[in-house]
């Protein structure tokens, strides 16, 4: 409840709703590193806190325990920052993540609360994508390319990711090049190319800018931004999948591996 009160999240739950809210007990927040309390309770990390905290809450829904099982769990399931949990259920205990409804269906006037045992972190750009299963590839690559920390900083950044089915479009033997050692500098050339610094730019937002127009990557080079057929176009990667929301960013998954002009 401070960590609420902390973020002014006390009067948008006092709303009329309805919410379905999955609350953390006080067990699941001692069960975090002291330090990661901390770190979160920092005045300059409140916008940290407030992402955390609405991971927990549906908004627009009242779902009872009964009504998640009637979806047919294993199913994605959107919270109120956007970022989506993982719904699972087995012998009729309801699962979020990793943590489990140790108490279910608590009513409320403007909704119904769950109770966890365990605090749920949204994810960053990339175990969103490790999670996704689309991206295999585009992972194994930022690992060689040492690229993995910088995607798990604080950002934000917007990543146009090509799915595994991207990178099998390039010539055969290109992938297996580009991982090798020595080529390390042309792999994170591309990459990064793939990357925007320091925005979060939702495809509403793109539109908004007014296509066509030039975008800065992270590597320093423009691409090309356009719009056909109602799809929003990177150089000549189509956005297949918008919107995909982490912690740190956005993902729109392409269909085209960028490369930048040697």
């Amino acid at each position: 409840m401070f960590a609420l009160r902390d973020t002014g999240l006390v009067e948008a739950l006092s709303g009329p709703g309805p919410f379905t809210v999955f609350a953390p007990t006080d067990n699941a927040f001692e069960k975090l590193p002291r330090e990661v309390i901390n770190d979160l309770f920092r005045p300059e990390n409140r916008p940290k806190l407030v992402q955390l905290l609405t991971y927990h809450v549906v908004g627009g829904k009242a779902l009872t325990a009964a009504e998640i099982i009637a979806l047919n769990p294993p199913f994605k399931l959107r919270m109120l920052n956007n970022i989506s949990t993982e719904v699972t259920a087995a012998g009729g205990t309801v699962k979020v993540n990793n943590s489990t409804v140790t108490q279910a269906d608590v009513l409320c006037t403007n909704g119904i609360i769950h109770v966890i045992d365990t605090v749920l972190f949204p994810p960053n750009i990339v175990q969103t994508a490790i999670e996704d299963g689309r991206f295999k590839t585009l992972v194994t690559a930022l690992k060689a390319g040492d690229l993995v920390p910088a995607l798990e900083s604080n950002g934000p950044f917007t990543v146009f990711a090509p799915t595994d089915a991207a990178f099998a479009k390039l010539p055969p033997g290109t992938i297996a090049d580009l991982l090798k050692p020595e080529n390390k500098p042309k792999l994170i050339r591309i990459l990064t190319y793939h990357v925007v610094d320091g925005r979060a730019l939702t495809s509403a937002e793109i539109l908004q800018l007014k296509p066509p127009f030039k975008l800065e990557m992270l590597n320093g080079l423009s691409t090309e931004i356009t719009v056909v057929g109602g799809k929003i176009k990177v150089n000549d990667a189509t956005v297949i999948v918008a919107n995909v929301f982490t912690s740190n960013g956005i993902i729109h998954a392409i269909d085209t591996v960028l490369l930048p002009a040697d």
